[in-house]
């Protein structure tokens, strides 16, 4: 720290550079554009690291650069080598995802220069990491506050109106979850209470300090973050035992001693009292026992819980031991791919223990355990380095708490970093913080100084003689770094106002198609009545000039609703261009912005698409002219087993059928366009799965394969059919029926149950016997009859396993079944069905009759359901004795 004329001390540049990055990289984005809400700070914090290195590379132009470092840097570098080696493997195994994967790999040298940059440049003067702290509480004062805001009033200072504040998600502030807003707290509440107690502190300075000990354990409770409470009051026990332990100069026992120290360190532990006390009965700060802080504690033993915990640890750990990918075990899968692949192993749990974890399925888009998502993504090369780092991070703690500092208030802060350490790592367990910002900026401050040459006294270091070479390297990673995080901001913008666009799309077609036809017609209804009445009435009578005056009226607003249809139709049209044009424009700035790639797939099957095709536009679209579908592919090359494809073929069409007719009327053309537009949204959607793996794309793809099944065989009724066009037509057909069947055993294989908490995936099995059966005019019955007896199998074995957990009644589909127990011809088949059903369901029968046996809770709750369930299942055991 340099002096200036007036002999005041002044910040290094790059201090204030880094300093200013610390206050804004918390609040610095656009709410308008918001999706992720750390994608734009992570372009911001490249941004501020390309700017230090900038400076750094004029600074050091002809001068050696020495950098300081611990033991725990050297493996957090080598933890970012494992990240660009499990490149390798993205390289391999989906080179369409390798730029995300890169870009992620290219983020976190940043981090990891930023590391050694803070303990370089902050751990050479005590008073730069007081001041880097301060700014950061002065930064969790403002979320605080917010958060208070957020859960109270619904209201946000950045974005405004927030939701409802009931809801528990709604405190999220400019972080993005609850989970991560208490822990960004929960790591700057020991850094309060430094400023509270430390020395030689300020009278308001150790007052704003109190306060924020107080605004951030109150957010920190109403977060309700399980793993955060348990790791926050571990933390206070960890740092007061080291504080005990450690080293200390006689002034500072001397300080300890005094009244002013233990009047402030009363008021801190009467305010984490108080507020402990405050969320355990209905107070105001817990909003009248919304939020009861012991039960929340309690919860940690859920068994639910932990078993949901557990799938998604389990399948990072499936993703780490892939027999068929023996690089996994060294290198990982890949930086960033565990959301890519995660269904793909989640299935390969739930099947191997159904009973435990078919009702513990979550939409995982990371393993809520950040060493183990390590070990997916990185293998023994990342896990071990991030392990090395943790247990030499725990070493030079240890060590340095031995050791007596050379200023009072060293003492005090040193253990309450590791109180914030704690924090860090209990949480990584359980959730990801670490993938977030702000919260990894503050948490690679907070170990990076604490590791620095202010506490430790080992501290190594190396001196860069061409250190214009070695800034020019990290400026080339810190520009591609900015181009990486620039482009996936801008697509996410692109796609928060393509959302928008598609949302009023819809409800447009609402309108269009639903609501405003149905008040048009209660409008008509209402008209023919009174022209009905006028019958009964004389001209220019009273009551016949009344009721003329009624029907003019209703035809007066006959005429508003429809012009009000033609406009809605006009809107439906401009919304669905611009919705287009915007999933366009994301996955133009990032391919693989899956998101934006699912709900385009959804547009090119639309209506309004349908209406600008046409039949002679189809060579175009078979070559793929357009610019619509610049992001299909047509053939997948990698693994091709960890992708949900049945073959590498991804691009289907209708061409065979186009090339071999001649002669067609506008309904077979309708027809044909009808069935490529399907395959153009599977094909997107299939496109989606390289780098956005969706449950309902699953699902949603099978649908329109047998929506194609149908349509293939209203086209055989409407064409001239000779020989070429009906083999041409009934290969393609067959092929659609087949992977019918393949997409929704897929979607049943990776959620075979979950409808606890996804109702809606409740009805997959009835809605999958029923479109099966439907087949029954088109292929042989006994073909059709042992698709649904498979299907009864899986049924049945999910609804048990549900049963036992939550619910599992198949009574949906025991009433599909009766139906088609009755539309079969064949005496052999129905019996083959009936006893298969008896089979099949037999286990969640006998469950069900014993909780009715027994009057259960659960029994009465959905006694209807479970009676109906028990009432098909006897009639298909009468008629298998029958038979």
């Amino acid at each position: 720290m340099k002096a200036n004329s007036k002999g005041k001390s002044v910040l290094p540049t790059d201090i204030i550079i880094m300093l200013l990055l610390f206050l804004l990289i918390p609040f610095l984005m656009i709410p308008k554009f918001v999706h992720e809400y750390s994608t734009q700070k992570h372009f911001v914090f490249s941004v501020f690291l390309f700017i230090i290195l900038v400076y750094y590379l004029f600074k050091y132009l002809s001068k050696p650069l020495e950098i300081k470092f611990s033991s725990a840097h050297i493996f957090l570098l080598l933890f970012g080598v494992s990240g660009f080696a499990s490149l390798i493997s993205v390289a391999i195994e989906n080179r369409y995802y390798l730029s995300t994967s890169a870009g992620t790999a290219f983020y976190l040298a940043l981090i990891i220069l930023f590391s050694y940059l803070v303990s370089s440049r902050f751990g050479g003067n005590f008073k730069f990491i007081e001041t880097g702290l301060f700014v950061f509480m002065i930064t969790g004062t403002i979320i605080a506050f917010d958060g208070i805001l957020n859960k109270f009033l619904g209201f946000d200072l950045f974005f405004g109106k927030y939701g409802d504040p009931s809801q528990r998600i709604t405190l999220r502030t400019t972080i993005g979850n609850p989970n991560f807003v208490s822990d960004y707290l929960a790591q700057l509440l020991p850094i309060s209470i430094y400023f509270t107690l430390r020395k030689d502190t300020k009278i308001y300075t150790r007052i704003f300090s109190l306060i924020n000990v107080f605004i951030m354990l109150w957010v920190i409770l109403l977060a309700q973050t399980r793993s955060i409470y348990l790791s926050t009051f571990v933390g206070l026990a960890f740092s007061a035992i080291s504080f005990l332990v450690a080293k200390k100069k006689e002034s500072l026992k001397s300080y300890i001693k005094t009244k002013q120290f233990k009047i402030w360190a009363l008021l801190v532990l009467s305010v984490i009292l108080f507020l402990f006390i405050m969320f355990n009965f209905e107070t105001p700060f817990n909003k009248g026992g919304e939020v009861i802080a012991t039960e929340r504690f309690a919860s940690l033993t859920s068994v639910s819980s932990w078993d949901e915990r557990m799938l998604s640890w389990l399948s990072a750990v499936k993703q780490f031991n892939d027999k068929n990918h023996r690089n996994h075990l060294f290198i990982g899968s890949g930086i960033n791919t565990y959301s890519v692949y995660s269904l793909h192993y989640l299935g390969q749990v739930q099947n191997e223990n159904p009973e435990r974890f078919l009702y513990a399925w979550n939409n995982f888009k990371r393993a809520h355990n950040d060493y183990l998502q390590v070990l997916g993504e990185t293998g023994l090369f990342g896990f071990l380095s991030i392990t090395m780092m943790i247990l030499s991070l725990v070493f030079i703690y240890f060590k340095v708490l031995k050791q007596e500092q050379d200023d009072d208030n060293k003492n005090l802060l040193f253990p309450l970093f590791g109180w914030s350490a704690v924090v860090m790592i209990i949480h990584a367990f359980t959730e990801f913080a670490f993938h977030l910002q702000p919260n990894i900026t503050l948490s690679v401050f907070i170990l990076s100084v604490a590791v620095s040459e202010q506490f430790n006294p080992k501290i190594k270091s190396i001196k860069i003689k061409k250190s214009f070479v070695f800034f020019i390297i990290m400026l080339i990673v810190a520009f591609v770094s900015c181009y990486f995080k620039f482009n996936e901001s801008l697509s996410e913008a692109y796609y928060v106002i393509g959302n928008s666009h598609y949302n009023a799309m819809l409800s447009f077609k609402n309108a269009y198609e639903n609501q405003l036809p149905n008040v048009i017609a209660q409008l008509e209804s209402q008209k023919k009545s009174l022209q009905n009445q006028l019958l009964d009435y004389s001209f220019n009578s009273p009551e016949f000039n009344r009721i003329t005056q009624n029907i003019a009226q209703i035809e007066s607003e006959i005429t508003k609703y429809q012009e009000l249809k033609s406009k809605y139709k006009e809107s439906l049209a401009l919304s669905y261009d611009q919705s287009f044009n915007y999933f366009l424009k994301s996955l133009s700035s990032n391919k693989n912005f899956g998101k934006s790639a699912f709900y385009m797939a959804q547009l090119f099957s639309s209506d309004v698409r349908l209406n600008n095709l046409k039949y002679e536009d189809l060579p175009k679209v078979f070559s793929s002219e357009s610019n619509e579908y610049q992001f299909m592919i047509s053939e997948f090359n990698g693994a091709l087993d960890l992708m949900p494809f049945p073959d590498e073929i991804l691009r289907d069409t209708v061409e065979p059928v186009y090339n071999t007719v001649t002669q067609i009327d506008n309904n077979s053309k309708t027809l044909i366009l009808r069935i490529q537009s399907l395959y153009d949204s599977i094909n997107q959607l299939e496109y989606a799965f390289t780098s956005f793996n969706e449950k309902n794309a699953y699902r949603l793809i099978g649908r329109m394969y047998y929506n194609i099944v149908v349509l293939y065989e209203q086209l055989k009724e409407t064409l001239t059919i000779d020989s070429q066009i009906l083999s041409n037509i009934e290969n393609l057909q067959l092929e659609a029926y087949n992977n019918f069947h393949y997409w929704i055993q897929k979607a049943i294989y990776i959620l075979p149950g979950g409808w606890n908490r996804f109702p809606e995936w409740e009805n997959i099995y009835s809605e999958y016997i029923l479109l099966t059966a439907r087949c029954l005019e088109i292929y042989p019955e006994d073909e059709v009859v042992d698709k649904i007896i498979y299907i009864t199998q899986k049924d049945g074995s999910a609804n048990y396993y549900m049963a036992k957990k939550t619910r599992g009644i198949p009574d949906n589909s025991l009433k599909v079944l009766s139906e088609v127990y009755l539309a079969l011809t064949n005496n052999d088949n129905k019996l083959r069905l009936a006893r298969a059903v008896v089979e099949h369901y037999q286990n969640v029968y006998q469950y069900y009759q014993q909780l009715k046996s027994d009057q259960t809770k659960v029994y009465l709750q959905y006694q209807q359901r479970i009676d109906n369930f028990l009432n098909e299942y006897d009639f298909f055991k009468r008629r298998s004795e029958f038979l």
